[in-house]
């Protein structure tokens, strides 16, 4: 493997291929690496089928670009900002397609993906409709050893997936303050064919290795490092910055019209590298998100 794998963001979304299955992590306002989410947008990319936890603003971005043709979780939300206007829109028309998942039921897919078994178990979505939608996925079966009914999932395995971490070092040594907080985190790298991580700073391997609890992700399962600083923008990642409030609330605005929308998008995506776009978004605004205090 190279010795050196950070990259610029478009060498990384050449690793991303049209009709890829792409995990990207996030929390609906949290944790979404929206550097790559804009670069996959730049690049052009059709027919990707998306996972995610929790989605956010960045798949709604790719459903206003028709980027997307399938979501893969249990919920695309800004949270207290309201629905994701582009994509709900998307799903309604029937230009993408909407497989649901409890959380936990696809963590227990991508689980079973990450250890290589042809399926996973879990007592999630009994006694909902979410088996029936999914036949070809999901199958009850009883437990060998008590009789119990549980849920079989099949496993699933993206082709890539898209992450954001505090630090790396050039060789693909992935850090996290805190270590691995997210779920997703834990599990997409071991799941996914490829991983491209952003992250806020690129370090020694001598810093990296003055704390190595705090290596979550190691260097063979990596494959690209993006420098992204105040790379999950507008949406938090702590607990360097929260999330941006004031853009939030303007896109959720924004985003009943269409068209004013997707002119939005071209422009924040034209930003040709990170300090482009943080100059468009401004510095004050970017301050604001850093300088937060929690609130008693």
């Amino acid at each position: 493997m190279p010795a050196d794998k950070v990259m610029s963001p478009a060498e990384a979304a050449a690793l991303v291929g049209d009709g890829d299955h792409v995990a990207v992590q996030g929390m609906g306002t949290q944790g979404i690496p929206m550097t790559m989410v804009r670069e996959l947008i730049r690049a052009g990319r059709r027919d990707l089928t998306i996972t995610a936890v929790v989605g956010g603003i960045g798949i709604d971005w790719l459903a206003f670009k028709g980027a997307m043709s399938r979501f893969c979780g249990p919920i695309v939300s800004m949270e207290r900002f309201g629905m994701c206007r582009g994509f709900r829109r998307a799903v309604e028309a029937r230009r993408i397609e909407f497989d649901e998942y409890s959380e936990s039921g696809l963590l227990t897919r991508l689980a079973a993906g990450a250890r290589n078994l042809p399926f996973g178990i879990t007592r999630s979505m009994i006694g909902t409709d979410l088996p029936a939608l999914h036949p070809d996925t999901i199958t009850e079966i009883a437990d060998p050893f008590t009789g119990e009914r549980v849920l079989a999932c099949r496993s699933l395995r993206p082709e890539v997936c898209l992450l954001h971490a505090h630090r790396a070092d050039r060789r693909g040594n992935i850090q996290y303050d805190g270590g691995a907080i997210w779920p997703d985190v834990q599990i997409y790298p071991k799941a996914s064919g490829r991983t491209i991580v952003t992250v806020e700073a690129i370090v020694s391997e001598e810093v990296v290795r003055e704390r190595p609890d705090q290596t979550v992700i190691p260097h063979f399962a990596v494959d690209a490092v993006v420098l992204a600083p105040h790379g999950c923008h507008p949406t938090s990642f702590f607990p360097d910055y929260v999330y941006d409030e004031q853009f939030h609330s303007s896109w959720a605005e924004l985003s009943r019209d269409p068209e004013r929308a997707v002119a939005e998008i071209d422009r924040l995506c034209g930003a040709s590298s990170q300090d482009e776009y943080l100059e468009l978004i401004g510095e004050a605004a970017v301050s604001e998100t850093r300088n937060w205090r929690e609130r008693a």
